[in-house]
């Protein structure tokens, strides 16, 4: 009793997913118990290419914040495309593959599935840990703006001090203008000048102080002298009043003391529009690096791709159950990534496998069988061809044999001809010559008659 075909797969999703992967119908047929089993297996390519494109549109809104929604899913049905591409074709060229070399063939494709899982896993990894992720950024940005606030006030003093000797301060000078140090550079000279006519006048106050003592001392009463008509003073004493008189007449020190006030005054004068100058100047000094702390913030606010990796693994190193939670979701989503060919490597061979092996085999066979024949055909035909051709090269080698031949009889008769007419003209104008008798080569000889 003879066995009747399997019957066809009918048209649907079903037959459209064993196409994504490559899967021939026919032979399928003849196997329909993996049919359901190979269903299956394009649904996971599919879902596979969907995960990744989910997981691109995730990095681009993370990296192009506030992208239109069309930009990502059209990046992100662009990046399904190829994913699926690619994941068909590591499926449908492991089709038919029955031999030992079948799992060292399938691991360069595995290891290609693995790299692009490891591309897609990260972004959904970003948005599991997407809270405490954007808390360690805000802290990070709020630590870094504070950092560069301090610096700024560090190297900006509000008294107007010059910081650009300072190596850490290159960077970090506010363009501002009214700094205090005119200011306080003309009340450090005026100081100066008043220390230095202060001293001066100290100076003289004590000498004068001095020889004023030496002169009280020797004029005093215990020291006069007894001259005719009662008591006067000593020489020492009246040379000691001459030293004082001519050290007061040849140092006065009142021009420099109403000179000193004049200073001390400017001094007051100079120190309050330097505390004015300060205060504005401070507000000014405020009110840049309050500005340049926002506009600083406003710059970390805007991160991509690499501080989110950075702020994952600071989130992942932070305590063991973050660390554990991540490696786990990291092995989750590469298993995923990689299910269509850790699938293909977990079933082993299966009857579909020997059945496409056998069917390519026969076909490979038949093809070479039909290669064979068709280049025997040629040679046959070729042989045929060849003998044609001889056969016509001798008939034209023959044909022109005899035309040759015909010719040179013609020429031959030509000849005889002429000489023959060349004979009767000689005879019948020289009858009592010697007649000449044709020899071979064309030439005649004569004889005497």
């Amino acid at each position: 009793m003879a066995t009747e075909p399997p019957a066809p797969a009918p048209r649907g999703p079903g037959r459209l997913l064993r196409s994504g992967i490559g899967v021939y119908e026919p032979v399928l047929d003849t196997v329909p118990s993996d049919r359901p089993a190979y269903t299956r297996y394009g649904g996971i390519v599919l879902a596979t290419a969907l995960l990744g494109g989910v997981s691109v549109c995730v990095a681009l809104d993370s990296v192009l914040q506030g992208a239109p929604v069309w930009a990502l899913v059209t990046a992100g049905t662009v990046w399904t495309v190829f994913v699926y591409l690619v994941d068909s074709w590591l499926v449908s060229s492991t089709h038919g593959k029955v031999s030992r070399r079948r799992n060292r063939a399938l691991m360069p494709r595995f290891l290609l599935s693995v790299l692009l899982g490891l591309a897609m896993a990260e972004p959904l990894l970003f948005q599991v840990f997407a809270p405490e992720m954007d808390k360690h950024l805000t802290e990070g940005r709020e630590h870094a703006a504070r950092t560069y606030y301090g610096q700024l006030l560090e190297c900006n003093p509000v008294d107007g001090t010059t910081t650009l000797d300072r190596p850490d301060c290159e960077k970090n000078q506010l363009p501002l203008h009214g700094a205090p140090v005119a200011l306080r550079n003309q009340i450090t000279d005026v100081k100066d000048q008043l220390t230095q006519l202060n001293t001066h006048i100290a100076d003289v106050d004590r000498q004068q102080a001095k020889l004023d003592t030496t002169s009280n001392e020797l004029c005093a009463r215990k020291n006069y002298k007894r001259v005719p008509g009662g008591w006067d003073v000593t020489e020492q004493c009246e040379i000691a009043r001459n030293q004082a008189a001519a050290y007061r007449s040849g140092n006065d020190v009142d021009p420099d003391r109403a000179k000193a006030t004049a200073l001390r005054n400017r001094v007051d004068t100079l120190t309050g529009r330097m505390k004015k100058a300060t205060d504005e100047y401070r507000v000014k000094v405020l009110a840049a690096a309050r500005a340049e702390r926002t506009r600083k913030a406003g710059d970390l606010r805007a991160t991509g791709l690499l501080d989110r990796a950075e702020a994952l693994w600071a989130v992942m190193t932070s305590a063991f159950y973050p660390c554990f939670l991540a490696v786990v979701l990291h092995l989750l989503l590469l298993v995923l990534d990689s299910l269509p060919v850790l699938v293909k490597l977990m079933t082993g061979v299966s009857a579909y496998d020997r059945a496409l092996h056998a069917h390519l085999g026969h076909a490979l066979r038949s093809g070479e069988a039909d290669l064979r024949t068709a280049e025997e055909r040629a040679r046959e035909r070729r042989r045929a061809e060849l003998a044609l051709l001889r056969a016509k090269t001798t008939e034209e080698r023959e044909a022109a044999e005899h035309e040759l031949a015909q010719s040179r009889v013609r020429r031959e008769k030509e000849r005889r001809a002429l000489i023959e007419d060349l004979t009767r003209t000689l005879l019948s104008e020289e009858p009592d010559r010697n007649i000449g008798f044709p020899e071979q080569n064309g030439q005649v000889r004569f004889k005497p008659r």
